[in-house]
């Protein structure tokens, strides 16, 4: 995107463009432009290639317009009778410096962040297939390949980690700490907290002293770990 604003809904996700983003847009998939655009300027390429659930370069970021517009008014300069390779060689250039712009975060790694930078707010599958611009089943499936669980699972995970760490800190109430880490009802996250701690909340704040640090802290997951918790 070079100027102005592009919107369409790609499977029934509401999809907004501005200057200085680029987007990937996956084969068959049903694009629709159901809102009206702001009078957009962007440069689109069609090609033919692998998509990898988790390649290094996300299907949405953002970019340096002058640095991206030098390779495409190469492009733009490319006569008829230019190589493959030539349009490939600055194709790649392209890709290569999306890349270097947006770094090398997965798209695992962007739901995880999402959800570590949310998880006090209400978050949902949709919210999280808006991160990944994928279907519900392929956002779950790309988060789970990469850390042995759902990010449901995670956000649950998060929020007691988080709620554990203010039952110790501080000496507000369950009720306060429940709905302070995203839990909207208190039933629900006594029994998960039971379930997770082996003890009530009240019993793991009388157990864990003030001044020490509960040996159940939350551990980032890996692909090879999973989730870790050290409850001993």
């Amino acid at each position: 995107m070079r100027k102005g604003i592009l919107r369409f809904n790609e499977n029934g996700i509401p999809i907004e463009l501005k200057k200085g983003e680029y987007y990937i847009q996956q084969p068959n998939l049903l694009q629709e432009g159901i809102i009206p655009s702001d009078k957009p300027n962007y440069y689109f390429i069609h090609f033919n290639g692998h998509y990898s659930n988790d390649g290094s370069l996300p299907l949405r970021g953002t970019f340096n317009v002058d640095k991206i517009q030098k390779i495409i008014d190469k492009f733009d300069n490319l006569k008829d009778s230019s190589e493959r390779v030539e349009k490939e060689i600055l194709f790649y250039q392209i890709l290569m410096s999306l890349k270097e712009m947006t770094g090398s975060k997965s798209l695992s790694e962007q739901i995880r962040d999402y959800i570590l930078d949310n998880y006090n707010k209400e978050i949902t599958l949709d919210s999280l297939c808006k991160v990944s611009f994928l279907s519900k089943n392929q956002t779950i499936n790309i988060f789970k390949n990469t850390y042995n669980i759902t990010p449901h699972q995670f956000l649950i995970i998060t929020r007691l980690t988080k709620a554990q760490e203010l039952i110790i800190s501080t000496n507000d109430s369950f009720k306060s700490i429940c709905y302070k880490v995203g839990f909207s009802d208190y039933t629900n996250f006594y029994k998960l907290f039971c379930q997770e701690y082996n003890m009530s909340p009240n019993e793991y704040r009388e157990k864990i002293s003030s001044n020490k640090l509960p040996k159940g802290l939350y551990k980032m997951p890996t692909k090879k770990s999973g989730i870790t918790f050290n409850n001993n």
